[in-house]
């Protein structure tokens, strides 16, 4: 497997990771963590394999894994974390717009959101219906870059990661702050490890 096919399938597996988890995803877990250890091996990314080798564990439980799933996304609202882009960006870069929160973070649908929207569109992609009010989830950002990397040029995949993917080292301080059930907040540690890597190598690049 070449560092291109490990890369995307980190992506993917990630992306997988941060949705709602199905009925076989515990299931794959050591595989995963097998792979990871590899792949970031090949792409000499000094992840801490420490931060993935409980996953088969703590995925075992399906319905544990459910519930810790609603703890870190969806409730209590006062504890939970959104990997949302909006969520961390300025809502509007318009400096026209009048509405009151233009300049505020912490709202959905921002202009980050607007220009994911655009991209699917423009590739002929269909946002899943659950996401339909937040289309620059992680997850789906995380997807749709394993697009990028399989289907276009290095310049656009660059411009993409520079513009979306910078704000996940946030997301993960949030979710210690937060204290949300391990097995998330180790899949977003990973990530915005993982990231940051991504990144610095675009720089050098």
């Amino acid at each position: 497997m070449n560092t291109q096919d490990y890369r995307i399938n980190i992506y993917q597996i990630l992306s997988e990771a941060l949705k709602e988890p199905q009925e076989e995803f515990g299931e794959e877990q050591q595989d995963i963590v097998d792979f990871l250890q590899s792949a970031f091996e090949a792409l000499q990314y000094p992840i801490d394999s420490e931060n993935y080798q409980l996953w088969p564990n703590l995925a075992k439980d399906i319905n544990g894994l459910r519930n810790d799933y609603r703890l870190s996304f969806l409730y209590p609202a006062v504890k939970r974390v959104l990997p949302i882009e909006s969520i961390y960006r300025q809502w509007t870069l318009d400096e026209t717009a009048e509405v009151p929160f233009a300049k505020e973070k912490g709202h959905l649908m921002s202009d980050f959101a607007l220009h994911m929207q655009a991209l699917y569109d423009q590739y002929q992609l269909s946002i899943p219906q659950e996401y339909s009010s937040m289309p620059d989830h992680l997850c789906l950002e995380l997807e749709f870059f394993a697009f990028l990397l399989e289907n276009e040029s290095i310049e656009l995949q660059k411009v993409f990661m520079n513009e979306h993917l910078n704000w996940v080292d946030e997301l993960y301080q949030d979710a210690v702050k937060q204290d949300i059930p391990l097995f998330y907040r180790q899949v977003i540690q990973v990530t915005a490890e993982f990231l940051k890597y991504e990144l610095d190598k675009n720089l050098r690049s």
